[in-house]
């Protein structure tokens, strides 16, 4: 363990920025990253559609990753690991991405873990993780046994959190062994069903020494607890090496605003230049569901994201009346676009999937940008009329990160019990929850 402690303390690891330019988000906010379904991204790549393009869209448009995209571009991306391993001589917009221009996480596998039992229990399928992680990806999660199935599901892997925990810590060993001196910086991710859990798997995990870490599990929005991790770190001098938090399984319009403030409270008082992203594949799961995100919800109260039912039946057959939401796709398209005859008992083919995919991801996107500029102009003067809960939040997150102090957030305990996750751990289906 001496050894690998060493190893990591080093400086022999070539940098990586954080930030890159012409960021479509501003470089002081939280920056959402779409969990991309390996489908959508090969497709594509391939540029193979089955039938026409809607009128003034192009095959190049729907690579969000391409730099010079005009349509509609983004520049952080999340892709699995997990996933990607049984297609991986399939090439893809995100494996040909252009790399100055674009961070990608990957994801090591625990989501594989979580919902299908897979242990990656050998030294074979640990080095086929590792080893695509390093080929593709900017940062990445290490290799982890989540925690929230053992209250969320029946038949899981490990009964425990001590088996989880030993599971993650015989990935870490791997991990900490056999990386390379490529350019890629691992996010330690955090489990831990309740606050005692969390502490115990922070103390086993930190000596790796790994230049990030995600939040994950039934902690994982869960602000209180969240800050809290921060000022521990802070205090045991882990957040100093620290270049990227992650936030695993959200996308929520009030999240989004309050992981701002966190990074705006880093840089301002502790003087660290720690980029913070989260992460879903709603847009792309969505499509499960068959929903289309529609139009932000503000208000006093609420700050979330619409949806509604796509659009699936004969009477849009070769309809010209446009689509009904708005985003560069929705813009461009009309109903006979994206309804069209099948055999599989439905007006949607798998065209129409990725247009759906298309226009959800932008939407989310826009609404994500907007929950921000709307909290940033009432927070020139302090009276939000938007999510008075988070800006009163907002508000306290500076002072505790200015004073530094844990007993200073344990004061503001009623203020965040007023957030939409409240004070208690949440888990569940919450990407659905937009």
């Amino acid at each position: 363990m001496n050894d690998i402690r060493a190893a990591l303390a080093g400086s022999h690891y070539a940098a990586v920025s954080n930030h890159i330019k012409n960021d479509p988000t501003p470089k002081d906010q939280a920056v959402y990253v779409p969990s991309i379904s390996p489908g959508y991204a090969i497709d594509v790549y391939r540029k193979a559609w089955a039938r026409s393009l809607p009128q003034g869209v192009e095959a190049d448009d729907f690579n969000f990753l391409d730099p010079k995209n005009e349509f509609f571009r983004i520049s952080h991306a999340l892709y699995s690991a997990g996933q990607a391993l049984g297609k991986k001589d399939k090439p893809c917009i995100v494996t040909k991405r252009d790399r100055q221009n674009t961070i990608l996480i990957g994801d090591s596998g625990g989501y594989q873990t979580a919902t299908q039992n897979r242990a990656f229990s050998t030294n074979s399928e640990r080095k086929e993780v590792l080893d695509w992680l390093e080929a593709h990806s900017d940062y990445a999660m290490t290799l982890d046994a989540p925690t929230a199935p053992i209250i969320e599901r029946r038949g899981y892997l490990y009964r425990t959190t001590r088996e989880c925990l030993d599971a993650t810590l015989t990935h870490l060993r791997y991990f900490a062994d056999n990386r390379s001196t490529s350019s890629v910086k691992f996010l330690n991710v955090l489990h831990g069903n309740n606050p005692q859990e969390a502490d115990l798997w922070y103390r086993e995990v930190k000596v790796f020494g790994f230049e990030g870490v995600a939040f994950a599990g039934l902690l994982r929005l869960n602000i209180y607890e969240m800050i809290r991790r921060i000022l521990v770190m802070l205090q045991d001098g882990t957040l100093e090496r620290i270049q990227w938090i992650h936030v695993l399984g959200t996308n929520r319009l009030d999240t989004a605003v309050l992981l701002t403030a966190i990074q705006r409270a880093i840089k301002t008082h502790f003087g660290l230049d720690v980029r913070i992203s989260f992460d879903t594949s709603a847009p792309f799961r969505n499509l499960k569901w068959g929903n289309a995100i529609t139009l932000p919800h503000l208000d006093g109260s609420l700050m979330t994201m619409g949806q509604s039912a796509a659009p699936d039946g004969h009477q849009f057959l070769q309809s010209t009346v446009p689509w009904p939401w708005p985003s560069p796709l929705g813009n461009r398209m009309v109903m006979g676009d994206f309804c069209v005859p099948t055999t599989n008992g439905s007006y949607r083919d798998q065209q129409s999937n990725h247009y759906l995919a298309h226009h959800n991801l932008a939407a989310l996107c826009w609404g994500i940008a907007l929950a921000n500029r709307v909290f940033d102009a009432e927070g020139l003067n302090g009276l939000h009329t938007i999510g008075r809960a988070e800006g009163a939040t907002v508000e306290a997150i500076d002072r505790i990160f200015k004073s530094r102090s844990l007993l200073t957030l344990a004061s503001y305990q009623s203020t965040f019990a007023r957030l939409r996750c409240g004070f208690k751990p949440t888990g569940g289906e919450v990407e659905r929850q937009i």
